[in-house]
């Protein structure tokens, strides 16, 4: 048996940023779980779920999420034989790097392994720049790291998928296969990793229900859109999960976790129709009453008014989709393979049932011109006056391991150091400060923030001024556990470490909705 310990940095985001990565990691937890099926001791260090609220500024910039590297170091145990650490973010790199040389200083003899997307996306990068990991996993970690935690000694050449340094030459082992069968991989392993906080918390990736579970039905996309790192993580290979073990999965959740909603991190979920259908009959055959959100991806013509009605049917919540851009000719550019007026029809079919909708939007991708930029902007208006709850507009960011960034890296356009990690850091939609950089030839990043600002005025105050309703609706979910859309759900965090919003108001407003509460009932009895 191998003692393994695995590790979650703090996270990093703006300073002006409202939101940040505070959702549990379950590509971490399928490790745990795989590490453990295979009679290995795990330990969990997550420096973000063991203390979501806690943050530190460094400098005026940037925030980290999470406990300190000092007392990460504390809770990894002095007879652990293998060390690993999770990089899905690469705006994390300029974290995990000093935390995983300052862990090296004191295990020099224990192997060091990372994995994650960042590390697939910039392998040699990442292993010249932090001399303190032996290797890395590449794509899919569960059978690569259960094949490293059987080793006896760091001979690890025969191991698929892994990279690491030889004399300071770059070296890869073969490629390791995707795995086919994903229901054979045991379900995460939430257990050992400190779950309470992040649900007790009501944290979330997107809009929250209260206690919120993270899930994933499937693995990889068919798609090749040139901003996406999925190709060079999962490849495009699709999998999708067996219904009835995903119904099992989410039992065990409810009874297990108390769970009350569910958030589905699926790449693209919506490409199989029948599935889709399949799933929705199957929760209600099974009375699961859960609130729960869907990403679309790319196959929004699969949304038709059968599927739609099956989601609003099954108490679906949120929907994401994901059109891109406004303007044909980008969307050939990035390869995005949808047709504007489909997914506008299927837009119309949600928002008629009910299902609180959501576009998501990039603008300044290299190459676009502003015509193009305002046939997004467009675009966006439309889909507000459609009924969408949030239109959002992000600007784009060359992101390790997609087509562009490679584009980009082979022009010059970008040098992998501290600067361009940290302009990662500034993807959010809710960041009020403007972009590091604009990859667009013709449009500097001042005016590409003028934009975006634009975009969130726009998506943020015309939904209610058209249908003047939500904003009760808003109030209302600022004193409960629930919350209708992200905007909500990121004030919502924001508030919450106020102690005055906290300690005073709100149980000033909850009383006072109480007191009325009260009346009403002793009129009607």
């Amino acid at each position: 048996m191998t003692k393994v310990v695995l590790v979650r940095p703090p996270s990093i985001v703006s300073a002006g940023s409202f939101s940040g990565f505070l959702t549990p990691p379950i590509g971490l937890a399928y490790i745990a779980a795989s590490l453990r099926s295979s009679g290995h001791k795990v330990v969990i260090v997550d420096a973000v779920g063991i203390d979501p609220g806690k943050s530190t500024y460094i400098g005026d910039k940037l925030v980290l999420r999470g406990i300190s590297f000092n007392r990460v170091l504390e809770l990894i145990p002095k007879d652990v034989d293998l060390i690993g650490f999770s990089g899905m973010f690469s705006s994390d790199w300029i974290s995990l790097r000093p935390l995983v040389n300052m862990i090296g200083e004191k295990f020099r003899d224990k192997y060091f392994i990372a994995g994650g997307e960042h590390f697939t996306a910039v392998p040699e990068v990442s292993l010249t720049q932090c001399k303190d990991l032996d290797a890395i996993s590449l794509g899919e970690g569960e059978e690569t790291w259960r094949e490293l935690a059987l080793k006896d000694d760091n001979n690890f050449k025969d191991v698929a998928g892994l990279a690491y340094l030889e004399n300071d030459q770059f070296i890869k082992t073969k490629v390791r296969e995707r795995i086919k069968r994903i229901d054979s991989i045991p379900w995460p392993d939430w257990d050992t990793f400190p779950i309470e906080p992040y649900l007790d918390n009501a944290i979330s990736f997107g809009p929250g229900s209260g206690r919120n579970m993270p899930i994933i039905a499937s693995r990889g996309c068919p798609y090749e859109c040139t901003f996406c790192s999925n190709p060079i993580m999962f490849g495009r290979r699709y999998y999708v999960r067996d219904i009835e073990d995903l119904i099992r999965q989410i039992k065990y959740y409810i009874k297990r976790y108390k769970i009350t909603g569910l958030q589905f991190y699926d790449l693209t979920v919506i490409i199989k129709k029948e599935w889709i259908v399949n799933f929705c009959n199957a929760l209600i055959e099974n009375n699961i009453n859960l609130q729960w959100s869907l990403p679309t991806g790319t196959r929004s013509e699969a949304l038709d008014l059968d599927v739609i009605k099956a989601l609003a049917k099954a108490k679906l919540t949120y929907l994401v989709y994901a059109p891109e851009s406004g303007d044909e000719e980008t969307l050939k550019r990035i390869k995005k393979k949808i047709k504007i007026p489909a997914v506008e029809q299927s837009v119309r079919y949600a928002v008629s049932q009910g299902i609180v909708t959501r576009t998501n939007l990039i603008i300044g991708f290299p190459g676009e011109t502003r015509m193009q930029l305002y046939r997004t902007l467009r675009q966006q208006l439309k889909f507000i006056f459609m009924g969408v709850e949030e239109s959002s507009t992000f600007v784009f960011n060359a992101y390790p391991g997609t087509e562009l960034f490679d584009q980009l890296l082979k022009e010059g356009k970008i040098t992998l150091n501290d600067e361009y990690f940290i302009s990662l850091g500034w993807m959010s939609h809710y960041n009020i400060l403007p972009n590091y950089v604009s990859y667009n030839e013709k449009i500097g990043r001042y005016e590409l923030y003028f934009y975006r600002i634009l975009g969130m005025f726009l998506t943020y105050t015309v939904p209610y001024i058209i249908r003047p309703k939500r904003i009760l609706r808003t109030i209302k979910n600022f004193f409960k556990d629930e919350s209708s859309t992200v905007a909500e759900q990121r004030l919502k965090d924001h508030l919450r470490k106020s102690m005055i919003f906290t300690k005073f108001i709100k149980p000033f407003i909850l009383r006072i909705f109480s007191i009325k509460s009260k009346k009403k009932l002793s009129k009607k009895y």
